[in-house]
């Protein structure tokens, strides 16, 4: 998809994204997934597009990411769908009648004909005096990420009816208007053709049109009732005016004031829980005070007469040893060692399970009335009648719940180990790609390099070489060769020993990319398929087919697709593809063994995509509506 945008030099965003979202329990399959996908894509034209579709069931809402190339792959001309929000709303209903999905609300909905089937009309908008405008995104994801109600939503309820109950008053006029909304902080203002409603202390920020009060509030409806527009006269105070006088006090507030307040709750919550974290500190600190000591002690005496009870065990084995060494007893001894041995070992196991229960029971007696982890004392707290404890836990497992839908997993099995599983090294570390390879890096800093052909390490931690290491051992079963300086090549030596990694050469020196390598390194198959392969002269192609030379580098990203050219070996014996990419050449050093296996592809169109420390090459064919007519 990358490659056919860049072949249209005048689109920076060639990627159109939209989401299929189905509604909360319904499952589709599949085939059904992908038949909505098509038909959405068939619905905006864009069908014989490069396109690509994940199915998401990791939430509530089964939900399918579709991303599309804008760019047409034989016309190169871009597409941006018009209205498309009101196309995929229309092929949405029809999916749904399809398929028997439920309806969910939009510009179309389904209703019955004359003949009692059901068709998809577009909804009818409502202009009467009691609707109101529709939020703006902004709005949305302001409610929708911080859960407080909009500005716009808010100036749609008290303040509307508050202002309704004044225009209907008899003698009305616009300084009355100013007086109602002033009681909530507002203020009409003309805009250009319109009006809006904003906060007085805050208009930059806080502000809505003037019909998301109700249509009733626009400016046209507003001039018709009471004149052409009168700005306010004075700075009208929040104090009640007597057009409100008749109204309850609801102790309604500015949109500030009520943000505010959410907030001073949110920080009252806040300080509760950090109260109740500081009690449970001070319970575990009291505890540990008080007991700690004496757990301490009862340990030490454990771990004494665990090692009396082993160095007893020891004795009776040696003494039994020497029993049957100088006994005189005729006959085979070998039964008596190997009878020695039995006992020996079953009175270890008894040893080591008795050993174990006790721990076991010590853990636990010295348990009894310790505080335990955050929600397991919250859980104590709580079942006593501790009202904050009880809000607190009620918020952990709204977290988790929050987290389990985040992180939804599919779990197939487990493997447990029979011993204490060692400290993982290469799961620590993250990588990133550049020219020369792939660098690891821990804690931000790198220490060593996969170059493809070597590993070069930048740090002398033990546990850094020991994950380099691990890596060399997967890339080169047979052996490693270890070369640098003489303390790195010692630490490296006695690692990999210790690792049981074979170690054939220590002193060789491979360099990054080496014309000719020493003989004992030649692969036979390897010579083989060299001296059997074709040359590559890039230049010569450059100069027939008169595009320029793109030497790729080995990186992730930038796939190259066409027709393959030329695949063998160039004047330095290396492995070379060359595939015209539309305006460039492009030019692929791989190995002579890939180079070889593609030749008889030569005038195939493929594809070529780096993963980062090798070219692969595979065979590309184009599906769409057209392809079969265009093979015939």
């Amino acid at each position: 998809m990358e490659g056919i945008a860049l072949m249209n030099e005048r689109v920076n965003d060639s990627v159109y994204h939209y989401v299929l979202s189905w509604r909360a329990g319904e499952n589709p399959s599949d085939a059904q997934a992908f038949d909505a996908i098509t038909a959405t894509l068939t619905a905006m034209k864009m069908h014989d597009h490069q396109w690509i579709g994940a199915v998401h069931r990791n939430t509530d809402h089964v939900h399918a990411h579709v991303g599309v190339n804008r760019i047409h792959p034989e016309t190169l001309k871009s597409v941006y769908p018009k209205r498309d929000w009101i196309i995929l709303d229309r092929v949405c209903r029809e999916l749904e009648l399809k398929h028997g999905w439920s309806h969910s609300p939009g510009p179309h909905s389904v209703e019955l004909g004359d003949d009692d089937a059901p068709y998809v009309v577009r909804r009818q908008r409502n202009l009467s005096d009691e609707a109101k405008a529709v939020p703006t995104t902004r709005a949305r994801d302001f409610s929708a990420w911080s859960g407080l109600e909009s500005f716009q939503d808010w100036v749609g309820k008290e303040p509307a009816k508050y202002l309704k109950r004044a225009l209907q008053k008899p003698a009305v006029d616009w300084q009355c208007v100013h007086k109602s909304l002033a009681y909530f902080g507002l203020e009409y203002r003309k805009s250009g053709s319109g009006a809006v409603v904003v906060d007085r202390d805050c208009p930059e920020k806080l502000h809505a049109k003037a019909s998301h009060i109700g249509r009733f509030a626009s400016l046209r409806r507003m001039e018709a009732c009471l004149g052409p527009y009168e700005p306010v006269r004075d700075s009208p105070s929040h104090e009640r005016t007597h057009h409100q006088d008749s109204l309850p006090d609801l102790g309604i507030k500015s949109y500030r004031q009520q943000v505010e307040g959410h907030g001073m709750r949110r920080k009252h919550r806040r300080a509760e829980r950090e109260a109740l974290y500081q009690k449970y500190a001070a319970a575990k600190t009291e505890w540990e005070c008080t007991q700690g000591c004496k757990n301490a002690l009862a340990w030490q005496q454990q771990r004494t007469s665990e090692e009396a009870r082993f160095e007893r065990l020891r004795a009776e084995n040696l003494a039994a040893r020497g029993r049957i060494k100088t006994s005189t007893v005729t006959g085979n001894k070998k039964l008596l060692h190997s009878l020695r041995v039995y006992v020996a070992a079953t009175k270890r196991e008894a040893l080591r399970l008795r050993i174990r229960q006790e721990r076991e029971d010590l853990k636990a007696a010295q348990n009894v009335g310790r505080p335990g982890a955050w929600r397991g004392w919250l859980t104590e707290q709580a079942q006593v009648g501790d009202m904050d404890a009880r809000h607190a836990l009620r918020g952990l497992r709204y977290r988790d719940r929050r987290d389990r839908h985040r992180e939804s997993e599919i779990t197939i099995g487990a493997v447990v180990g029979l011993e204490t599983p060692r400290k993982a090294l290469l799961d620590t570390l993250c990588w990133t790609a550049d020219d020369r390879g792939v660098n690891y890096l821990c804690n931000g800093v790198a220490i060593f390099r996969d170059e493809g052909q070597r590993v070069v390490f930048k740090d002398m931690g033990d546990d850094n070489i020991r994950a380099g290491l691990m890596l060399c051992r997967e890339k080169w079963a047979k052996g490693l060769h270890i070369s640098g300086t003489d303390e790195f090549k010692s630490r490296a030596m006695a690692l990999a020993t210790e690792m049981n990694i074979r170690i054939v050469y220590q002193d060789l020196q491979i360099p990054k990319r080496s014309l000719e390598p020493p003989e004992s390194l030649k692969d036979p198959l390897v010579e083989t398929r060299a001296r059997g392969a074709n040359a590559v002269d890039p230049e010569q192609l450059s100069s027939q087919c008169g595009k320029p030379l793109l030497d790729c580098a080995t990186r992730f990203g930038h796939p190259h697709t066409g027709k393959l050219v030329a695949a063998g070996c160039n004047t330095l014996g290396e492995g070379v593809v060359v595939i015209d990419a539309g305006r460039v050449l492009a030019v692929i050093h791989t190995s002579v063994r890939t180079a070889t296996d593609l030749q008889p592809k030569v005038g195939r169109f493929v594809r070529a995509h780096s993963s980062g420390l090798q070219w692969q090459v595979v065979d590309f064919q184009r599906a769409g509506p057209d392809l079969n007519a265009d093979s015939e």
